[in-house]
């Protein structure tokens, strides 16, 4: 009887787990980044969007977060975002202009800039 409540625990412990974890999401056809920020290990997919010299660039975590603290991860994001926006527009001379920025499921970082 014991090692069937212990088995149900495990199972209900996992699923409760999973609900509360948040998907990654990726933008199609993007070059990826890895680097850390604040102990975290951050990915950055960054794509060209088609535009003269403008990006789309998603930061999300590189493992899974349960009960993510928006106000941190938008931090995190923020800095990360910021290292590969000035290294992408270094290299032409230029600088980054943030266009638009979101926090995406209260976990990833969303920026799309142009380098001016």
């Amino acid at each position: 009887m014991g090692r069937i409540t212990l088995t149900v625990a495990v199972a209900v412990l996992a699923a409760t787990s999973v609900a509360a974890c948040h998907d990654q999401h990726t933008i199609e056809g993007t070059r990826s980044h890895t680097l850390t920020v604040g102990g975290k290990r951050m990915k950055a997919n960054l794509s060209p969007t088609g535009g003269a010299n403008e990006f789309d660039l998603l930061v999300v975590r590189d493992d899974i977060v349960i009960n993510p603290d928006p106000a941190s991860e938008r931090e995190r994001g923020q800095e990360a975002a910021s290292r590969i926006m000035g290294e992408v527009c270094k290299v032409k001379g230029l600088k980054p202009q943030v266009l638009d920025d979101r926090l995406v499921q209260q976990l990833n970082y969303y920026v799309r800039f142009r380098c001016v």
